[in-house]
């Protein structure tokens, strides 16, 4: 069975290009360019991987994925941006965001075809370093700490790897 893959860009031409690429690799793919069009496509289907991109107007990609991680507790993610510093390596990301909210892989725009298609194959095929994903939709469904709170908090580490433009 096909994986089901939801990606949500606002930049239309990304959309359209992942769409056709993960289409012709034989995945289930839906696109959405805005964070209340990813949610209500969560509300609709089950996915089993969202790729999303960092900056994005009116919500950013960690608190979507954090309200996404609410309807769909152990949906994979792949996270993009094109504005994280260049010399910050995936692993200290992860370090640095990992108690507020669990992304699994990061990409820096502009991402490769094989760049991407690798990323999920890893995701997918690997088994993942940190919390079982059990424990993680645990802790979502009991909502011991507010999970939009907690991806505020990661946001804001984050942005201090943001290049300034």
């Amino acid at each position: 069975m096909p994986l089901h893959i939801l990606i949500v860009d606002d930049e239309p031409d990304e959309l359209d290009a992942w769409r056709a690429l993960l289409r012709r690799k034989g995945y289930n793919v839906q696109t959405a360019s805005t964070a209340e069009q990813a949610l209500q496509k969560c509300d609709e289907h089950r996915f089993d991987l969202v790729v999303l991109d960092y900056v994005m107007p009116r919500m950013k990609g960690l608190e979507l994925l954090a309200r996404i991680r609410k309807k769909l507790p152990l949906v994979r993610s792949i996270l993009i941006s094109g504005k994280l510093d260049e010399k910050l390596q995936e692993q200290d990301i992860r370090e640095s965001i990992r108690s507020e909210v669990e992304v699994d892989k990061y990409l820096r725009k502009p991402a490769s075809n094989d760049e991407l298609l690798g990323a999920i194959t890893a995701l997918f095929q690997e088994k993942q370093p940190g919390r079982a994903w059990d424990a993680i939709a645990g802790d979502l469904l009991k909502g011991e700490e507010s999970s939009i709170k907690k991806a505020r908090g990661a946001q804001s580490k984050l942005n201090k790897h943001i290049k300034k433009s």
